[in-house]
């Protein structure tokens, strides 16, 4: 968040948010990590409290399949052997990297076995979280002021960038994990699950598989 701007970020996971942090930190110097990189926008309106209402609330969400396969193949990455493990014997992870490479070892396996909320040090995480969960409040309205769409990602970072009154830019590519189309890493079965999962997210955003 930024306090001189107010602004305020809500960062879903595996939306671009890394790459869409890194260009507001080179241009907006008080800005902070206000809370969990990954909490709800309902917690920061209490935690905020009065002047809630005085902040630019922004998010990102993709498309549900989309964007499933791509935390996935995200952890998948993470857990193969890397100099750091080489080197150290060990390498560290937050606590939803290890829980999914303990419990799956396919992309079915982490639909299906990786259910449990998780604890991590930068807030709850689940698989299962709508991402319209990260953005509602008890009653299931809207509390933010602007939400991108990952599938327009340059397009719409800079409708926010434009509005706090930064250059045009094009966004760095932070995170990002490789994996070949998303449609692939489906059955029909694993595709109707995730469809009846989110259904929420699809309803409200429009989105199709």
């Amino acid at each position: 968040m930024s306090r001189s701007k107010k602004f305020l970020f809500i960062h879903i996971q595996k939306t671009a948010g890394r790459s869409f942090e890194a260009v507001l930190k080179d241009n907006i110097p008080d800005l902070e990590n206000f809370m969990g990189t990954h909490d709800h926008a309902l917690w920061a309106r209490e935690q905020i409290g009065d002047e809630w209402q005085d902040y630019y609330k922004v998010a990102f969400v993709r498309n549900p399949w989309d964007r499933l396969v791509s935390w996935y193949t995200m952890i998948k990455e993470k857990g193969t052997l890397t100099w750091q493990k080489r080197i150290f014997g060990k390498r560290r992870y937050n606590n939803l990297t290890q829980y999914v490479l303990a419990n799956s070892n396919s992309f079915e396996e982490f639909l299906y076995n990786c259910t449990d909320t998780i604890d991590d040090i930068d807030g709850k995480k689940s698989i299962l979280y709508n991402q319209l969960d990260y953005l509602t409040d008890e009653e299931g309205a809207l509390i933010v002021d602007f939400v991108g769409r990952f599938e327009d990602l340059n397009g719409d970072s800079n409708k926010v960038f434009q509005n706090l009154g930064l250059d045009k830019v094009s966004l760095p590519h932070k995170n990002s994990s490789k994996h070949r189309d998303y449609r692939t890493y489906y059955t029909e079965e694993t595709r109707e699950e995730v469809g009846r999962r989110y259904a929420r997210d699809i309803e409200f955003f429009g989105y199709e598989f």
